[in-house]
């Protein structure tokens, strides 16, 4: 910490209590010297967080605090679009008149007159569209990523699979600094930056880059995560380059190379390893996920760049190019428990599944601001894919009677080899009339493509046990296929907005008007030919062909060619109001489609054009209870078309034991989506309180049909319209330091009740899912020792109307804990423990586990900057990957192979050009990234350093 110390003042000695009071005064100023009136300044006296004094700046941003007495106190700046600035000022010496002089609220730490200053950070921070969690109040390992990081933040999940989720939304970007980093791959992001890069974590939900760009809402918002870099790491290179060996032969290597330099970012990154890291930089290091996930175990390579460079207020250009390549093998076991009005029949299920990919992947952005009124976006895309399969897999169906009689048997076999190129431009051009301020005009085109071929060959032999052939045996079917799947897509689009402000611009009026137009065509391909004898036994595992053999014969009932077209315009009108305290945004929608299909194979299946209305309200509106408190109430609803395979009249006979039949008569889908967002954040108590409600309706959803052969168990499927299908998700947080800040609690509740309608054999049934899942944490973080304990607990309950038998109950309880020990020399020891209890799930499928995983670290060299580590992971080998899924037709448990016990070896180089500079920028010594100097540690996250931007508006 930075210390100052004023010359002493001369005291007068007064008469009664104020001679052991002191004044406090100071002026806020913006960081151009400029006054800020109207700031809000509170004194709360420490510990116990009593307000002792308020005022707000005057006109020239001063103020004063009168009659202070002595003691420890929390000085409290805040103002609107500004960040807050949090002193903590010890006062010693009676009748002290403190001059705090010229205070910007972005300053770090200061020291007055025998009284020390700090600057104090709150661990989490709810603004308005954005939750911000200070990442110096969540204290990962040594050379840890910002997967690591997020996995600690309250209300932030991680997947098996490196999927994102905040209060249950996906997380589709990563932002460093405002600028979008790694496209649509945010697990590529956070497995390859360092955690202590990283300042703060801003969680925001934002409207599309269009709506963003024109100010007009296109109806699409997205959640994205994004990290402010500490302004040391801000100017330099830095990255590590790791590498490791264990038992059972697994491996991982990685490197990563940054440069940033004045808001410009570059990195270089590669790995490679068989530890089911297809992100790479963690080397395995996250803790392990309860349920879920594909499962498998898997080899992968991957290289890439990224770029973000140019000038804000000219041109800037970014995005990735990458490479990779994953060898997957999986292995399930499933058990499913088929429903029906008087019965049930199960299922028991195994498979083999190996995949393997190489992808090519391209996203570029550019955007020109060619004034201050004129602005140009355009961002390209391309991928390339190519991937090969092979597969195994086999079934036993059973009836649900007391014998659990035999119904029939399948073994299938398959390969199958495609490749995919997709390509597309966005181009977005936007103006803003000088002339009228407030009034602007915007036009997008659009264009995309994509071929997709994929050749499969299948061999199956099903046997029907309740159908005897002439001679008294089993029925047997036997299959031996090869299917040429060739699909490719246009689409082009078109879309101007206009945007008038009512009146004076300042009162913040508008309307807003959009029109659009698309159209897109597609091909869609699929021929079937039938081999030759599948009763050979070189046929179980069919060769991978890649051209149709000259023996083969084609099958027209099981192949078709469709010509799609469809035709959609929308024309938007809307009204906007823009103020301090309260925004709305709201308005109408139409939007006249047409379709039609025409199968060249087939004249039976053509879908004749149809022409249908949509209307879609929406509604958007915030109100600000003041600098910290704030409602969000959000309404829209879409319609949606039924897609081209739920239209098609004919049956689709590919798989005998699932026929598909469209039908023509479905109509649109109209869903209503309904949400509250409430926040509060209280600076005296550093407590956070974030709620949310969201609500979505549908009218004729799409469900389907099913009929089962109870002879030979094969399903007939069709589908529907059918009203009643509604979600309700609610969500409430809160984290709040205790009196000591080296302790924090946050708990968070969340709750689930989803309707839907289906039916079960042909019979209607509406299935309720209700989901309770409250969990708790609390966190010490000192110098030298961390250690976080977050006990869980989830309860599903499934009821359907028909039948009572398919009612079933499932809880799920546990713990995830983490510590780390801070050791002098270099040294550090780290541990996850992991508990898990399941109940209500199907025989067998009920776990019970404990994961634990644990590292010692040794970091040596002048700068600490190269680490050896010793990880083991699931040290009591009992890892489970299992998952439950519910519908009205089914309840389906799976179970999955998955990565369990090893040990791995690692030496880690962590480099950083700032640490040869002796001083960072606020004078502070530099040992790297996040590293002490030798032999000591540094403090702990939740003091010292500077307050940070505001939120950004993405």
């Amino acid at each position: 910490m930075k210390t100052i110390r004023l010359l002493p003042c001369v005291c007068i000695p007064l008469i009664g209590a104020s001679a052991w009071a002191a004044d406090i005064k100071g002026r806020i100023t913006d960081a151009d010297g400029e006054p800020l009136p109207g700031t809000a300044i509170q004194l709360v006296a420490l510990p116990d967080t009593v307000r002792k004094g308020y005022q707000m700046a005057g006109d020239n941003g001063s103020f004063s605090l009168k009659d202070i007495k002595p003691g420890k106190y929390l000085l409290l700046a805040t103002m609107t679009g500004m960040e807050d600035v949090s002193r903590n000022i010890k006062i010693k010496d009676p009748d002290q008149k403190i001059d705090l002089g010229n205070i910007t609220l972005h300053e770090s730490a200061i020291t007055l007159n025998e009284a020390v200053v700090t600057a104090v950070k709150a661990a989490v921070v709810a603004k308005q569209d954005t939750i911000e969690f200070n990442a110096g109040s969540f204290k990962t390992a040594q050379n840890s990523t910002v997967n690591d990081l997020l996995k600690k933040l309250p209300g932030v999940e991680v997947d098996a699979d490196g999927g994102i989720k905040s209060n249950g939304k996906s997380i589709t970007k990563i932002l460093i600094d405002g600028k979008e980093f790694m496209g649509d791959d945010p697990q590529m992001a956070t497995k390859n930056l360092p955690s202590n890069m990283v300042d703060k974590v801003q969680v925001v939900d934002r409207k599309s880059d269009l709506a963003r760009l024109t100010g007009v809402d296109d109806g699409e918002e997205e959640t994205v995560i994004n990290l402010t870099v500490k302004k040391e790491m801000n100017n330099g290179w830095f990255g590590n380059v790791s590498g490791g060996y264990g038992t059972d032969e697994r491996y991982q290597g990685s490197f990563t190379v940054n440069h940033f330099n004045q808001g410009n970012q570059i990195m270089i990154f590669g790995g490679l390893n068989n530890i089911n890291d297809n992100g790479f930089a963690d080397g395995g290091r996250g803790r392990f996920s309860s349920f879920g996930g594909n499962g498998g175990i898997s080899t992968a390579q991957r290289l890439g760049i990224q770029f973000n460079v140019g000038k804000d207020e000219i041109f800037r250009v970014g995005g990735n190019i990458n490479y990779s390549h994953t060898d997957r093998i999986s292995r399930s076991k499933t058990s499913t428990q088929n429903i029906f009005a008087d019965s049930t029949s199960y299922q028991d299920a195994g498979s083999r599944v190996q995949d393997k990919g190489h992808n090519i992947n391209t996203d570029l952005r550019m955007q020109w601001k060619i004034d201050e009124n004129n602005t140009i976006d355009f961002r390209p895309r391309f991928s390339m894919n190519f991937r090969e399969s092979e597969s195994q897999d086999s079934a036993l169906l059973r009836a649900g009677d007391p014998n659990l009689t035999k119904v029939n048997r399948s073994i299938n076999a398959r390969t199958n080899k495609g490749k995919n190129v997709q390509a597309s431009g966005n181009l977005i051009y936007n103006h803003n009339f000088a002339s009228r301020p407030g009034r602007s005009f915007s036009v997008q085109a659009q264009y995309s493509f994509s071929n997709n071929r994929q050749k499969s060959t299948t061999w199956s032999d099903i046997i029907y046990y309740l159908l005897k052939e002439e001679d008294g045996n089993d029925d047997n079917e036997l299959l031996y296929r090869f299917i040429d799947n060739h699909s490719w897509s246009n689409n082009v689009q078109g879309r101007i907005s206009w945007s008038e402000p009512l009146g004076d611009v300042k009162k913040g009026n508008f309307l807003n008007f959009v029109y659009r137009i698309n159209y897109r065509w597609n091909n869609a391909d699929k021929l079937t030919y039938d081999l030759g004898d599948p009763d050979n036994p070189d046929n179980f595992f069919p060769p991978m062909l890649t051209e149709v053999p000259a023996d083969a014969i084609l099958d027209n009932t099981l192949s078709n060619s469709f010509r799609n077209d469809f035709f959609t315009q929308e024309i938007q009108a809307g009204y906007k109001k823009v103020s301090k305290t309260f925004n709305l945004d709201a308005g109408i929608l139409f939007s006249p489609a047409s379709s039609k299909s025409e199968d060249l194979i087939n004249s039976a299946r053509n879908i004749p054009e149809r022409w249908v209305w949509n209307v879609s309200p929406f509604a958007n509106m915030r109100y600000k209870f003041g600098e910290r408190s704030s409602i969000r109430a959000t309404y829209r609803a879409r319609t949606s078309q039924p897609s081209m395979n739920q239209l098609q009249p004919v049956a689709d006979v590919s798989n005998p034991l699932n026929i598909v039949i469209g039908n023509p008569d479905l109509k649109p889908t109209f869903t209503q989506n309904v949400g509250f967002h409430f926040n509060d954040f209280r600076m005296e108590s550093q407590q956070s309180l974030f709620a949310m409600v969201n609500a979505s309706f549908a009218l004729n959803t799409v469900v389907s049909k099913t009929v089962t052969d109870r002879e030979t168990g094969g399903r007939t499927t069709t589908y529907t319209n059918e009203n009643g299908n509604f979600n309700i998700f609610g969500m409430g947080m809160i984290s709040r330091p205790f009196t000591n800040r080296k302790w924090r609690f946050n708990t968070r509740m969340q709750a689930r009740y989803a309707a839907s309608p289906g039916y079960i054999n042909g019979e209607f049934n509406r299935s309720g899912n209700l989901s309770l899942s409250p969990a708790a944490g609390i966190t010490f973080s000192s110098d030298i020792f961390q250690m976080t304990v977050n006990p869980n607990y989830s309860y599903n309950r499934v009821s359907n109307t028909l039948p009572k038998q398919a009612n079933r109950n499932t809880h799920s309880y546990g713990f995830t804990s983490d510590a780390a020990l801070y050791l002098p020399f270099g040294l550090e020891l780290t541990t996850d423990l992991y508990f898990a209890n399941t109940s209500g799930y199907s025989s067998g499928f009920d776990s019970k586990q404990w994961l634990w995983n644990a590292q010692i670290s040794y970091s040596f060299l002048s700068d600490r900057s190269l680490t050896l580590s010793a990880r083991a992971y699931d040290i009591l080998g009992q890892k489970k990957n299992i998952s439950r899924s519910n519908t009205a037709m089914a309840i389906v448990d799976s179970e999955y192979n998955d990565l369990t016990r090893y040990v791995m070896f690692s030496l880690t180089w962590n480099f950083n050009t700032l640490r040869k500079k002796g001083k960072g920028p606020n004078g502070e010594d530099m040992f790297g990234p996040g590293m002490p100097p030798p032999g000591e540690r540094g403090g702990h996250g939740g003091r010292g350093g500077h307050g940070g931007p505001p939120p950004r508006r993405f």
